[in-house]
């Protein structure tokens, strides 16, 4: 049997072309097939049917955008007929997964971070064969690299195909939990909602899909609450898109879909990560904030339902459950300006378009 995204061919938006092809080349990261956990006891107390944790924090970069990131870039490769150079702003799981993507396929990828981002992580790029480009404006960088020198941007904003990889995971709680029909999952651009709402319509499924957001990332919540204060200390979604150009769109379809937005705050947060490590569950602060939202829309929305959590991205990027304090980086692999970039672009064999 097929494992991983590919099995999921039926829910693609081109009838299976790619994961056929995919799947014959062997493109996999070992990305999917991640365990449901019952979680009985926080159900009962908080007076849902069931609530399972679907532990998407078990994938191989820790997240569920190894889902997304395998098919965009292996989606591309084919359309190329060629390896491509692709490129990336982010400093967590999404340049991670990218990273692995590309060196599954061949692929190159240029990765846009900040200066502040920990050497593990840049480290952890460059081992996948990424190239790692420091900067104080990563996302403008990209989208420079990208226009100017034809590259397609992996930014999940960025490309129309980047939610399809994650009707995989819709297609995964479907049979893992027959009767589910809540999902909740942290969201900043929105592309993992987009691709579940699309998962669970190919399947016919009447699923609520629900964003969870917290700190500064609240673009989707303040559709419908324009009033929503940021808070910039909450430690979830700090490395997120603020504001998604399709925030409007995808408020109306979460809320189409039985589902909406729940906005988490920091003492939410901290006392459910609490609650967390009595079960000895370290996740990162968006999964404790997604399991927040959980309580805080127990008594309401979520009343009686068979709710599922997604708990996604790496324990180690908090600092709740970190080694401790990293080094600084250096700025041996930074550059200041577009003249500079262009220089770096140029010196890795890419000419502008």
């Amino acid at each position: 049997m097929t494992r991983g995204i590919w099995r999921y061919a039926h829910l693609f938006a081109d009838g299976g072309a790619t994961a056929a092809q995919a799947r014959a080349r062997g493109w996999t990261l070992g990305e999917g097939d991640t365990p449901l956990q019952q979680w009985p006891d926080l159900a009962a107390e908080l007076g849902l049917r069931s609530l399972a944790l679907k532990r998407e924090d078990l994938n191989p970069g820790r997240s569920h955008k190894d889902r997304g990131l395998l098919y965009q870039v292996a989606h591309h490769h084919l359309a190329a007929g060629a390896p491509s150079t692709f490129v990336v702003s982010s400093s967590g799981n999404a340049a991670i997964s990218a990273a692995a993507a590309c060196r599954a396929t061949g692929d190159r990828l240029l990765a846009f971070v900040a200066p502040d981002t920990a050497p593990s992580k840049r480290a952890r790029l460059r081992d996948s064969g990424a190239v790692v480009i420091a900067s104080e404006r990563p996302i403008n960088f990209a989208r420079y690299a990208a226009r100017v020198f034809g590259l397609v941007n992996l930014r999940g904003t960025a490309d129309p195909v980047s939610p399809i990889g994650y009707r995989s995971l819709a297609g995964e709680i479907a049979e893992q939990a027959p009767e589910v029909d809540a999902v909740l999952t942290f969201a900043s651009s929105g592309t993992s909602c987009r691709g579940l709402l699309d998962g669970f319509a190919a399947l016919g499924r009447p699923v609520g899909v629900w964003a969870v957001q917290a700190g500064v990332c609240l673009g989707i919540a303040r559709a419908r609450q324009p009033d929503l204060e940021e808070e910039p200390d909450n430690p979830a979604g700090r490395l997120g898109i603020r504001n998604p150009p399709d925030a409007d769109a995808l408020a109306e379809a979460l809320q189409a879909s039985g589902g909406g937005a729940v906005v988490v705050r920091r003492p939410e947060l901290e006392a459910m990560a609490d609650r967390m490590q009595t079960r000895d569950l370290q996740t990162s602060a968006e999964g404790a904030a997604v399991l927040a939202a959980v309580r805080r829309a127990a008594d309401g929305p979520l009343a009686d339902r068979h709710v599922v959590a997604v708990i996604t991205g790496d324990a180690s990027q908090w600092a709740r459950h970190g080694a401790g304090a990293e080094p600084a980086p250096d700025a041996a692999d930074g550059v200041s300006d577009y003249l500079a970039l262009r220089a770096l672009l140029l010196g890795l064999g890419l000419e502008p378009v």
